[in-house]
C-alpha cells in the first residue's frame, strides 16, 4: 500500500474512532449490563404473581351477566380479593362487575386498588403508598390515569395498576429504570419509542463499520510488509 494512502487511512481511522468511540463504549457497557442481570429480574417477574391467586368456589351463586352482556365482546369470570368478578370487554373498553350482585366495580377506588396491589405482590416488602396518577410517567405504559402502588422493604418496586381491569400490574424497579436508560443509548432512540431505524443509529453503525474496515486494511498492510508484530 502506498505510504500516502496508508497515512490517509490511518488518520481517517483515528478520527472516526474518536467520533464513534463514545457510542462504542455505550454499546459495550449497556450490552454487558443486559447480559449480567437476567431479564426476568429486570422485569420484576419474581415480585408479583402471574395472575391473582385463588379459586372460584363452584358452590357460589353467581349472577347471570345479562345486565351487561348487551354489546359485550368478551366476558371472563375471574377470582379477585373481593370475590368472583366478571371482566367485560366492549367497544367502550373494559369494566369489571361483581359476579354475585352484578354491581359495577370499576374504576377501582383506593380500597380495592390496595387489595389488588397486595394480592399480586409476592416480594419482601410492604405497601407504603398508593395513589391515582392522572398523568402517569412513561414507565406506567399508559397515558390514562393509573394507580401507583409503592412497596418498600427488602424488595422495592412500583406497581402500576390498571383502574378498569383485573390484570397483572406493570412492575418497575431500579434495575428496570437503569435498563430503560441504557436501552435508549443502546439503540440511540431518546424518544422512548424503541425505534431501531433512527438515522442516528444508522449513521453510527455505518461509521463504526467504516472504522473497522479501515483498521482491517491497516492490519492487512502491516501483515504484508512483515510489521504485524512490530
Amino acid at each position: 500500500m502506498p505510504a500516502a494512502t496508508r497515512n490517509t487511512i490511518r488518520r481517517a481511522h483515528k478520527i472516526l474512532a474518536l467520533v464513534v468511540g463514545l457510542q462504542f463504549l455505550f454499546w459495550t457497557a449497556s450490552g454487558l449490563f443486559f447480559t449480567i442481570i437476567p431479564i426476568e429480574k429486570i422485569r420484576g417477574e419474581h415480585l408479583v404473581h402471574a395472575s391473582l391467586p385463588g379459586r372460584i368456589d363452584v358452590s357460589t351463586s353467581l349472577a347471570a351477566p345479562e345486565g351487561f352482556a348487551n354489546g359485550a365482546q368478551e366476558i371472563n369470570l375471574k377470582p379477585s380479593p373481593f370475590g368472583p368478578v366478571y371482566e367485560v370487554r366492549s367497544e367502550a373498553g373494559y369494566a369489571v362487575y361483581d359476579a354475585q350482585s352484578s354491581a359495577p366495580l370499576t374504576p377501582w377506588n383506593e380500597v380495592r386498588a390496595t387489595e389488588i396491589a397486595n394480592a399480586f405482590w409476592q416480594g419482601e416488602g410492604e405497601l407504603r403508598d398508593i395513589r391515582l396518577i392522572d398523568t402517569p410517567p412513561r414507565e406506567a405504559g399508559a397515558s390514562r390515569p393509573m394507580w401507583r402502588a409503592e412497596f418498600q422493604g427488602a424488595d422495592t418496586a412500583i406497581l402500576w395498576i390498571d383502574p378498569d381491569r383485573l390484570i397483572k400490574p406493570r412492575v418497575r424497579t431500579t434495575n428496570w429504570r437503569i435498563f430503560d436508560v441504557l436501552w435508549r443509548f443502546h439503540i440511540m432512540d431518546v424518544t422512548g419509542h424503541d425505534r431501531f431505524d433512527s438515522w442516528w443509529l444508522r449513521i453510527a453503525a455505518f461509521l463504526g463499520m467504516v472504522t473497522i474496515l479501515f483498521g482491517v486494511a491497516l492490519l492487512v498492510d502491516r501483515a504484508r510488509s512483515g510489521r504485524l508484530l512490530k
